[in-house]
């Protein structure tokens, strides 16, 4: 049957090809057909922007981290002895006891220099990079009386810190209460 259909179509191609469809059926055809988006081509300059922009944005995030947000972070934390009495016992038992009373007497002394300098931030930043300078050393004492079979001298050297560190702070209270008594002075004198 199929030779047949073909033998059939063969004789009469000639008026099978006559016939073409009409203009109107191609475009309802190209209007289902899904139009190709042109792909978005970035030029090697346009990389170079991006990447140059995103340099930036890195370089600026970093900066405003480094000078805000860590200035802040130093600004708001009083230096504080690095080792508690658990600490101090496990290295040396002996001297808990008198770095405690120097814990207490340097926190006591922090919190009245922080009300004392309340109305002057500058003249506090200064009196902590000078605290926070003894204190990375009570620190550095720390590490090494933890691996230093010779305990004693370590630990008197740390005791000794936090005496420079508790005198210190007493001094920049006297110098606090001294400056606030000139102003005051200086502020009542009458103006002629």
């Amino acid at each position: 049957m199929s030779s047949n259909l073909e033998k059939f179509v063969n004789r009469n191609r000639s008026e099978f090809d006559t016939e073409h469809p009409g203009n109107d059926v191609w475009k309802r055809i190209a209007q289902t057909i899904p139009v190709k988006k042109e792909a978005k081509v970035f030029s090697l300059k346009d990389m170079y922007k991006f990447s140059a922009a995103a340099a930036v944005l890195c370089i600026v995030l970093t900066s405003v981290y480094f000078i805000y947000i860590r200035q802040q972070k130093t600004e708001t934390a009083a230096v504080e002895p690095n080792a508690t009495n658990a600490e101090l016992k496990n290295i040396a038992p002996e001297y808990a006891a008198q770095a405690k009373q120097m814990f207490n007497a340097i926190e006591t002394r922090q919190e009245e220099l922080k009300e004392a300098t309340a109305d002057n931030p500058q003249l506090y930043k200064q009196f902590l990079s000078d605290l926070q300078l003894l204190d990375s050393t009570y620190t550095m004492l720390q590490k090494q009386a933890a691996h230093t079979p010779n305990k004693d001298v370590i630990m008197k050297a740390m005791l000794q810190n936090l005496q420079l560190q508790a005198e210190l702070l007493y001094r920049q209270l006297l110098i606090t209460n001294d400056i606030k008594k000139q102003t005051k002075q200086n502020n009542e004198l009458p103006n002629g």
